[in-house]
């Protein structure tokens, strides 16, 4: 019996976080981010010592390293309890780094109004649920930030591997079909054509919207990204 993508969408993250026992480093584009001076961005970091920063879906935790020594309150979302669980466990055990996660969705960030200093998505912020757009994700990121709040995220390209064979449902929302990982499958997530598209999506509720991009090829796999920097208004 054939299945759709969305019937054989397989989604144990806590499973494979579970079986990554080796730490990552953080993100190289937060890294430059944060610590880089480029013609086009410069963020004084020691501004940010004592704020508070969201990594919107951490994954394995990698990025909490960084913003720990950059002196920031940590604060995380995940899409389950067990992950929450086993990541905080995880950074507390070996590292000493506490983190305050919690359970939450790309439209559901279990946070108040203006709460957050600053929010770094390395992935995840263009992730959808059903029945959901972009531009409903965007209106949540921009609720939970402070005015003048740093919203620091990556955005893929088309050409990038996750998107190999996506199908469009429409207005560049790709239902993910291959996944070398096996737990994206089924996924709806946003694709952005060019930098003019990026901006487009920011330009009601964001300012300052400074863009960068990366192209690797990863032993055939190729992660094609557009790096964005933008403040709330």
């Amino acid at each position: 019996m054939s299945s759709s993508p969305s019937s054989t969408k397989k989604t144990d993250y806590t499973g494979h976080y579970k079986a990554s026992e080796v730490d990552v480093y953080p993100s190289e584009f937060l890294v430059r981010a944060f610590l880089g001076t480029y013609e086009k961005l410069k963020i004084d970091h020691k501004l940010l010592r004592g704020k508070k920063v969201l990594d919107l879906g951490f994954g394995d935790g990698r990025n909490f390293q960084l913003l720990h020594d950059l002196g920031m309150e940590l604060y995380g979302t995940e899409i389950t309890e067990s992950i929450c669980k086993l990541i905080t466990e995880r950074l507390y055990q070996r590292k000493g780094i506490s983190v305050d996660a919690r359970v939450g969705r790309n439209t559901s960030i279990p946070f108040a109004n203006s709460f957050l200093d600053c929010i770094v998505a390395r992935t995840l912020s263009y992730y959808m649920d059903e029945g959901n757009k972009y531009e409903d994700n965007l209106a949540e990121i921009h609720r939970v930030l402070k005015p003048g709040g740093l919203f620091i995220h990556s955005l893929p390209m088309p050409s990038t591997f996750i998107m190999r064979n996506a199908i469009d449902t429409g207005e560049g929302h790709m239902r993910i079909t291959e996944d070398p990982y096996g737990v994206r499958v089924g996924t709806l997530m946003k694709q952005f054509k060019t930098e003019d598209e990026v901006r487009s999506y920011l330009t009601h509720g964001f300012k300052d919207i400074s863009i960068g991009s990366a192209k690797d090829d990863f032993w055939g796999d190729a992660v094609h990204l557009w790096l964005v920097v933008c403040t709330k208004t």
